[in-house]
């Protein structure tokens, strides 16, 4: 079916949507047929949605390529969607690890249609975070995200998964709402010094001097409040680490992969692109912030004795590195900030979906109930130890790229912070490696006949484990699209 430009966004948020519809008809239909053929209703609607995606590749830079349809006009709310190369890799990345995801779920065996229904809803939330332009449409995609999240982990998580998502939602809840009051500030302000009242961003962004410097000082922070939480960045992260191991496997796949990204990038297109002045400002303190999340969660993954909470702080680690990138206000630090949110997304992603294979065969994810597992699972191990030096920053894979960009910005103009943060690549070696030696390559005769991956297993990981490599030997193929929409406002100082 050929679709115009217009259509196409609005069929990347509508697709998961209409999945999500046929689930609840399968299951009203008969219970057991939901039950049977939730996965594969589920997996061709987020299948159809990634093969849609692809079509953004070659249309990312048509200008053709928006809505902007009255909403609410007596508020000047617009539903506005549009797409570019800031939004493109974050795009086909949810599209692409909600599938796999699914396929790595193949082992949900309570409410299987609830679950599935959720993580379609899940994914459709994420699709319209990237795509909005206006900030009601915005904030009305950023809170349908929380709610599947909140469902999903505290129906489907581990034992103490009831605190773990109350401390998720409180955090999320309390970011949120100081962002809606930012963006009534916004809303107020500008209607009062131009006599339009919009939530358009565009218009927003081009007016954002007529708003007094009170206004806009303040709006920031409530902005950077719900942003630090949802990436998290130190010290509004302490929700992460419960979160991501209580939350099913697969899941934390998900909000790892892709939902923290939500965080990284609102942070460039609206953080910066609303307020540079006052974000330049504050340069110093973000990096600093930066640089202790980077450190914190390095060594905090290194005392982990459970794989999924030192994935979680590797992850507070890793994307450190992108708020260090997007405030050095440097060309080569944005475009490694945002090289590097899809490149974690990929790398995080694909290590949970391994750790979900493990806990499925041992029904843990204990770092001491693993060992030796190389022999029995070559394939296994094949994919978790690229994973694992990908993740740790080796050259020629993505996590290299993204790291030595997001430095060689920061070195730019601020060389302190960036030989401190450099030190957290150093440390990722440490802990990831440790991890992957301990549980491939250790003593533990118990598991020495557990059964290799088979093919669904293989098809969850392989493609991601391909990227890593794609990404790190041709980085340009990712990197050029981005170049044209990164906003002027988020870079200082260029190449020489």
């Amino acid at each position: 079916m050929l679709l115009d430009a217009g259509s196409l966004l609005v069929w990347l948020v509508a697709l998961p949507l209409v999945g999500a519809l046929a689930l609840v008809v399968l299951t009203a239909t008969s219970m057991e047929l939901g039950r049977r053929y939730a996965l594969t209703t589920a997996l061709a609607a987020a299948l159809l949605t990634f093969g849609l995606s692809l079509r953004l590749i070659a249309r990312h830079a048509d200008p053709a390529l928006v809505v902007n349809a009255p909403w609410i006009p007596t508020l000047g709310v617009n539903w506005h969607l549009a797409a570019d190369g800031l939004s493109l890799w974050l795009i086909l990345l949810t599209t692409l690890l909600t599938p796999l995801a699914m396929l790595a779920s193949a082992a949900i065996v309570t409410r299987r249609p609830a679950y599935f229904l959720l993580l379609l809803l899940f994914e459709s939330g994420l699709v319209g975070v990237f795509l909005a332009r206006d900030l009601v449409t915005f904030y009305v995609f950023w809170e349908v995200v929380l709610i599947p999240a909140y469902f999903l982990i505290g129906m489907w998580g581990g034992e103490n998964r009831r605190a773990a998502v109350t401390k998720f939602f409180l955090y999320t809840v309390a970011g949120s709402l100081l962002m809606l009051a930012a963006i009534i500030g916004l809303y107020v302000g500008h209607g009062a010094a131009t006599g339009r009242y919009t939530f358009d961003v565009e218009t927003l962004v081009a007016a954002r001097n007529v708003i007094p410097a009170e206004t806009r000082q303040w709006c920031f922070w409530g902005f950077a409040a719900a942003f630090f939480v949802k990436i998290p960045l130190f010290p509004l992260h302490t929700w992460q680490a419960d979160t991501y191991a209580e939350a099913p496997t697969p899941v934390a796949a998900l909000l790892s992969g892709a939902m923290s990204k939500m965080g990284t990038y609102a942070l460039v297109r609206f953080g910066v692109g609303l307020f540079p002045d006052i974000a330049r400002e504050w340069a110093t303190l973000m990096l600093t912030l930066a640089v202790v999340s980077i450190l914190h969660g390095a060594l905090a993954a290194l005392a982990q004795t459970d794989l999924k909470r030192l994935l979680a702080y590797s992850s507070l680690s890793h994307l450190g590195f992108v708020t260090l990138g997007v405030f050095s206000f440097t060309t080569y630090g944005v475009e490694g900030a945002m090289f590097h949110m899809a490149a974690h997304g990929v790398t995080t992603a694909a290590l949970f979906l391994l750790v979900a294979m493990l806990e499925a065969r041992r029904k843990t994810t204990a770092l001491a109930d693993f060992g030796g597992l190389a022999g029995a699972m070559p394939r296994f191990a094949f994919l978790m130890v690229v994973a694992s030096l990908a993740s740790a920053g080796v050259p020629l894979t993505n996590g290299f790229i993204g790291e030595f960009l997001t430095l060689l910005g920061a070195f730019t103009v601020a060389p302190g912070f960036a030989v401190a943060a450099a030190g957290g690549m150093i440390l990722s070696a440490v802990y990831l490696l440790t991890a992957a030696r301990r549980t491939l390559f250790g003593c533990s005769a118990s598991l020495f006949e557990a059964p290799d991956m088979d093919w669904r297993e293989t098809l969850a990981v392989a493609p991601l484990v391909a990227l890593m490599l794609v990404m790190g030997v041709a980085p340009q193929l990712f990197l050029r699209p981005t170049r044209p929409a990164v906003p002027p406002e988020a870079v200082a100082v260029s190449r020489s």
